[in-house]
């Protein structure tokens, strides 16, 4: 387990309150593994016997969609993550989803039987992991919302909307995707932006639509679900500043993949491929700034946990099945 920075991973929210001593029982039964890029790490339906902790590198979790179709990446995890722990709080004895490695990194793995006797040997350990692991898997969603340190997790969904609502230039300039824009290229951004005011529960993007155009969330929240077993499936939550529908520029996608619905009264701006391809050719330093930062909105896809979400995404996944 040489060359692991413990101190900095015992800071994760899985692991909070844990005891130096606990945190190094913990660690006792992991085992360091290396990954290059696309290589398999957990495939849909094998059997769910370990889980992984990402010391370093990125991930990308896909949904299988069924024979001759492409899978759907649904989000990347990063430095600090977990993946494979949902057996831990379900009875789910065959893995839920692809998770491949996005880049070169490097995994801890815990064996479901060693942690079962881990948690024989220290109840107490095991009592605050599993309850960690209730609020992350709780409160996942994609969080990519700009601050001074880069992006970070989404505000409560029960937020109060009584402060001044965001222009949509404000939101254009401080949303990621348009980071390192110059005044003038904003402007040209914004020329072609379809103002758009979704209502709760009103559907934005239908799985299977056409995928022509990509939206930025001016003020409100919505919510991506993914259809499964015939229910819709919650898989991240969005808010003010945050961008969906842009995969489709990233992986070349013709069809959306994912189902987008207001949960607030959301305003958003509607951004058409046709109109944004055409500005792109016009002003080509648009065109690479904004590859540049579509790469780095779909690396930092991520699932994280906000505590004060737990209760309200409990609420919604109780309808729809576990995630």
């Amino acid at each position: 387990m040489a060359n692991v920075n413990f101190d900095r991973l015992s800071k994760l929210p899985a692991l909070e309150g844990l005891t130096p001593e606990e945190m190094t029982a913990f660690f006792t039964i992991a085992t360091k593994h290396a990954f290059q890029p696309g290589d398999p790490i957990l495939k849909t339906g094998e059997k769910a016997d370990c889980f992984f902790l990402v010391a370093a590198g990125q991930l990308e979790i896909l949904l299988p969609q069924g024979k001759g179709v492409p899978a759907t990446p649904i989000a990347q995890v990063g430095s600090g993550q977990l993946v494979g722990e949902m057996p831990l709080l379900y009875a789910q004895p065959l893995r839920q989803a692809d998770v491949i490695a996005a880049s070169e990194a490097v995994l801890l793995r815990f064996a479901y039987g060693d942690y079962e006797r881990l948690a024989q040997a220290h109840p107490q350990l095991a009592n605050k992991f599993r309850r960690n692991l209730g609020k992350i898997v709780a409160g996942r969603v994609w969080s990519t919302i700009p601050t001074q340190g880069g992006t970070g997790p989404l505000r409560a969904i029960e937020e109060p909307q009584k402060a001044p609502q965001t222009s949509n230039h404000d939101a254009m300039k401080a949303a990621t995707i348009f980071a390192g824009l110059k005044p003038d290229e904003l402007q040209a951004i914004e020329a072609i932006a379809l103002p758009f005011t979704a209502q709760a529960e009103q559907p934005i993007v239908h799985q299977g639509s056409p995928a022509d155009s990509f939206y930025l969330i001016v003020h409100g929240h919505c919510e991506v679900r993914i259809p499964k077993d015939g229910q819709a499936m919650p898989v991240a939550r969005l808010g003010s500043g945050q961008v969906f529908g842009e995969m489709a520029l990233v992986y070349k996608q013709p069809e959306r993949t994912a189902d987008v619905v207001a949960v607030t009264e959301a305003k958003l701006l509607n951004f058409p491929f046709d109109d944004y391809q055409r500005l792109t050719q016009a002003m080509p330093e648009i065109g690479r700034k904004l590859r540049n930062n579509l790469g780095r909105v779909a690396a930092s896809r991520s699932w994280t946990m906000q505590a004060d979400q737990s209760k309200e995404m409990q609420r919604r996944s109780s309808s729809t099945g576990n995630l």
